[in-house]
């Protein structure tokens, strides 16, 4: 699958209770997730909607495209996608060698993510670093974890600064 998807950060959580049910209901939205972020003690909040590429829908935050690099078999939007994903739980060095195998096959990526059997996400933003382990309590059904931390990194933050992380709601 791959979506094009907007991703909105909040210098605090979504105020509104209803902000997550207004994702749903828009018009192309495949998914959608909300998630708080603490990050030197402040807290964040993280909007994310997907939709098929080539939907129309509404704009408005960071947009990117994010592909599932084991379900589309396009290399040419594996090949222009900004986050590449998985959407199979993996153990720990399984998914640091998919993640480091990902990255160096798409050079234009700029951030994998894998969920880990063990709970969590593994996540790579620099073929050169360490892969950083976050988010236990978001589970591996939310791959939209890796389009919130792209929009993470696009403002000039660190995914290693992200003290915590967890689902706010979910779709």
């Amino acid at each position: 699958m791959r979506s094009l998807v907007t991703v909105e950060l909040h210098p605090a959580p979504p105020a509104r209770p209803d902000h997550v049910e207004r994702l749903r209901r828009r018009p192309g939205t495949v998914v959608a997730l909300a998630l708080l972020g603490t990050s030197a003690g402040r807290v964040y909040g993280f909007s994310a909607q997907a939709r098929r590429a080539g939907a129309a829908g509404v704009s408005g935050g960071e947009e990117h495209v994010a592909a599932d690099a084991e379900v589309c078999r396009d290399p040419r939007w594996l090949s222009c996608s900004d986050v590449l994903y998985t959407g199979r739980a993996r153990q720990r060095p399984d998914a640091v060698r998919w993640l480091t195998s990902v990255m160096g096959a798409y050079p234009g990526c700029r951030l994998a993510a894998a969920p880990l059997a063990e709970g969590g996400w593994a996540v790579l933003d620099d073929v050169g670093r360490p892969a950083a382990l976050l988010g236990p309590r978001v589970p591996a059904d939310q791959p939209l974890l890796a389009s919130c931390l792209y929009a993470w990194l696009v403002l000039g933050h660190e995914v290693r600064a992200l003290d915590d992380l967890r689902v706010w709601r979910g779709a």
